[in-house]
């Protein structure tokens, strides 16, 4: 009696981990080339 191994649940949250940190790190880079890209855009646009 509850001996049994149950990796399933821990696989379940690793997979869960491993997206959650992709979206995160994913999201992250957006936001940063966005706001590197921001500046670069007014900039053209003042000039133009």
């Amino acid at each position: 009696m509850g001996q049994r191994i149950r990796p399933p649940a821990a696989d379940i949250f690793a997979s869960a981990d491993l997206l959650r940190g992709i979206l995160v790190v994913s999201s992250f880079g957006f936001w940063a080339v966005m706001l590197g890209l921001m500046p670069v855009l007014v900039f053209r646009v003042w000039l133009a």
